[in-house]
């Protein structure tokens, strides 16, 4: 690797990144659990139709600025919105209080998609696939232990500060981590790390300082429907937030019914993250890397739906609330362990535009769409069909050998690109 053998600034970045994110996420989680499944499916569709709108604003950003600006009004613009959420929550009007918390929780799940896309179509940028495999690990390491440091400062702070003040703790994060990614864009401009700036083709200098990547709006969808590649990342994806929308209804439901507290609940997720954090963290440090590098990027896709095969089928035995939380701890775990990374590595073997407009397009639209067509039907089969989660536990099983062989073609498709560029 030019210049970034080790990646100093990119994984101080993420530690912020998630850091920050941990702090809002069980704030979510409380005001998801309160509103029970009805209501989650209702913000699960807004969030998707709010992501129609973002994407294509985002690709008109990623076309018109050099990617150190596009980072940089991104992360400003989260900012300003968590000083807006802080605000409003100070109001003793119990409408604008609520109003708040349902457009807090689309904002967030923006924020998480949004924020790691944001990132890793950077480092995309920078590494080529081997060397992703060998960095990915460790800079996602890097993040998980920011998410565990926010998780454990939420658990303390949950009970003794207001939600509006806990707001203001993710700004110090975010612009913590916009100084380390200046940092790293000053390091790949010196060394030229970009990809395209280690070849010797006439766009070298352009990439190397992350200048706009040109285009239309709707750039990213169109390239899509042209590549199977892209294709087979999307229907992957869409198995991944199918099975964790599923997961995450029963979580929603378990948790209403054993705690009734908010306050309690709030302090049950943030402990929940921690404990998948710390998993996490171990799995990344220890497993990611040499599965990847020895195993390949096939059977890293593939471990995900072996699990929550194996986490469903436990589930629908035992519905209570210490299953949920081991199911919900073994599937992020692998989920945020092995699965990111290698699906990160998926995008080192497509070219610049694909990284920014096409990624985007996939990891907001294509995620939001897997949460709000599963959330959709699994909440019409419970309604209309008084279907149980237990049933729709042992209903989702099959589909997981499906998701299973997709993921294995997936890694085959990445590895004969990697053959073809080398």
């Amino acid at each position: 690797m030019k210049g970034i053998r080790f990646p100093l600034w990119a994984t101080s970045w993420f530690f912020c990144i998630l850091l920050s994110y941990s702090v809002v996420r069980p704030i979510r989680e409380t005001m998801g659990a309160i509103g029970g499944v009805k209501q989650l499916k209702g913000l699960m569709l807004v969030t998707f139709l709010v992501m129609l709108v973002a994407v294509p604003a985002y690709s008109a950003l990623v076309a018109r600025l050099p990617r150190r600006w596009v980072v940089r009004v991104v992360f400003h613009f989260f900012c300003l919105s968590l000083v807006g959420f802080s605000l409003a929550m100070r109001s003793s009007d119990d409408v604008v209080q609520v109003w708040s918390a349902r457009i807090f929780f689309v904002w967030v799940n923006v924020f998480a998609l949004f924020a790691t896309s944001v990132f890793w179509s950077v480092l995309a940028d920078l590494y080529y696939s081997d060397e992703g495999k060998q960095m990915f690990g460790k800079i996602a390491a890097g993040g998980t232990a920011g998410a565990i440091l926010g998780s454990l400062l939420t658990s303390q702070l949950a009970t003794r500060l207001s939600t509006a003040n806990l707001l203001l703790v993710p700004i110090v994060g975010l612009q913590l981590g916009l100084w380390f990614a200046w940092r790293l864009e000053r390091q790949a401009s010196a060394s030229g790390s970009s990809q395209d700036a280690r070849t010797e083709t006439p766009s070298v200098s352009q990439s190397a300082l992350g200048q706009p990547t040109g285009g239309g709006l709707m750039t990213g969808i169109t390239r899509i429907l042209a590549s199977p590649y892209l294709a087979t990342i999307c229907v992957f994806l869409f198995f991944v937030q199918a099975y964790g929308t599923h997961l995450y209804l029963q979580q929603a439901e378990i948790v209403q019914a054993a705690i009734p507290d908010k306050a309690q609940k709030t302090e049950l997720f943030a402990y929940l993250d921690f404990g998948t954090q710390t998993l996490t963290l171990l799995i990344q440090s220890v497993l990611a890397g040499p599965i990847l590098r020895l195993l390949g990027v096939s059977v890293a896709l593939v471990i995900l739906p072996v699990v929550y095969g194996v986490a469903f089928s436990a589930l629908a035995i035992s519905p209570e609330l210490p299953m949920l939380i081991a199911t919900v701890i073994a599937t992020r775990s692998a989920a945020y362990g092995i699965t990111v990374p290698a699906r990160e590595v998926l995008f080192t073997v497509v070219d610049r535009e694909d990284k920014y407009k096409a990624k985007s397009f996939i990891d907001t639209v294509v995620l939001r769409g897997g949460d709000t067509i599963s959330s959709q039907l699994i909440g019409s089969l419970r309604e209309t069909a008084s279907m149980s989660f237990v049933l729709l536990n042992w209903l989702a099983l099959p589909l997981a050998s499906v998701w299973a062989l997709v993921a294995w073609h997936l890694g085959r498709q990445q590895k004969s690109r990697t053959n073809e560029s080398a």
